[in-house]
């Protein structure tokens, strides 16, 4: 009975100085461009989005004025979904940002509100232009009656010329390749990311062509306001790769145990603040700060835990400089601190690894 009560006090005392959360966290494509993005991005996690305004008016054809109207919402709603950041709309929003400031010059001008206002890192400003489209036809395998001629060859049984005159006649009836209408579509699209701080900024261009094709066998042209939908998706798809990061995830120690009594409460805290009803991971933060603030820097727990916070905000110099620092205490944990570490390494760039075989 003994035995039994230290055992679940030693394990109860484990599961309280050092309990795990789920940490997302950017992660970079290891290409020279993931590189530039990771050393562009670093600290940015909320975005600001805006459209440069697009005058339906000189559209003549309707569905393109339809488009018009379909681009800012679908843009904004799909960064929010799959995007790394938090984004913030500036539709709609002239306390923040005029009418006349909408300019690629303007945001550049009013960044400095901009981010004192929503507490923005960053700006997207989105440029699209009047789509072009072609239509013409053609060769496309209809594998479903490919599928039929194979299954009627078969039931003719052994006989090898009633097999082959079977299928010969199924293919004049149901060809399996037929000429089909396809339209091909190019959305004109320039991306900037401006950083709040600096004013740098980083720029992608969309010169991708959209292929759409109609059912097998459907000459007509695909429709025009669905083809500019689907191309659309495949640019905004475009431009979170080359200016968004993924996410991953972890899970990572949060450490509650200090010697001093009123640094552990901070350090406990602090972890409240990420699992409680409302987490708040920057909340969090401002208790580790006190608790390093109160142990005179010589808490390696409220080091990591600080580390850890930078981690999830993609910030990996501060993060790396917490860890490194958290290291130099001698904490029981430094093994683990210098794997999570190994997370925020520069990736081996893919071109230069390739050069050097």
């Amino acid at each position: 009975m003994r035995f039994t009560s230290v055992f679940l006090f030693c394990l109860l005392a484990v599961f309280i100085t050092c309990q795990s959360v789920t940490v997302e966290y950017p992660k970079y494509p290891a290409t020279k461009e993931g590189r530039d993005l990771k050393q562009f991005l670093n600290g940015v996690k909320t975005v600001a989005f805006t459209l440069e305004p697009m005058n339906s008016e000189i559209w003549s054809h309707e569905s393109n004025r339809s488009f018009v109207m379909m681009v800012p919402g679908k843009i904004y709603e799909s960064f929010s979904k799959d995007s790394y950041f938090k984004i913030l709309d500036l539709k709609d929003r002239p306390d923040v940002l005029e009418a006349k400031d909408t300019s690629l010059e303007g945001i550049q001008k009013n960044r400095k509100r901009i981010g004192e206002i929503l507490s923005a890192d960053a700006v997207l400003y989105v440029s699209v232009k009047q789509p072009e489209s072609q239509c013409y036809v053609e060769a496309k395998m209809d594998y479903l009656a490919l599928g039929l001629a194979v299954l009627r060859a078969a039931t003719a049984g052994k006989d090898k010329n009633r097999q082959y005159s079977r299928a010969a006649a199924s293919l004049v009836n149901d060809p399996i390749v037929k000429p089909t209408g396809v339209r091909k579509v190019y959305i004109p699209i320039e991306a900037n990311m401006i950083r709040i701080d600096s004013g740098e900024m980083m720029k992608t261009v969309i010169s991708k062509h959209s292929i759409i094709y109609n059912g097998v066998g459907d000459v007509s042209c695909p429709s025009i306001l669905p083809s500019l939908s689907t191309a659309l998706d495949e640019s905004i798809s475009e431009i979170q790769r080359r200016l968004s990061p993924k996410v991953e995830s972890e899970d990572i120690s949060i450490f509650t145990e200090d010697e001093n009594p009123e640094v552990e409460a901070l350090l406990l805290e602090g972890y409240e603040e990420i699992t409680g009803e409302n987490p708040n991971f920057h909340r969090a933060k401002i208790s580790w700060e006190k608790a390093d603030l109160k142990a005179k820097g010589k808490s390696w727990a409220a080091k990591a835990n600080l580390a850890t916070y930078y981690f999830s905000e993609g910030d990996y110099q501060k993060a790396i400089q917490f860890y490194d620092e958290a290291i130099r205490l001698g904490g029981p944990e430094d093994d683990y601190l210098k794997e999570l570490k190994e997370l925020m390494a520069p990736p081996q760039i893919e071109e230069e690894a390739t050069e050097e075989k």
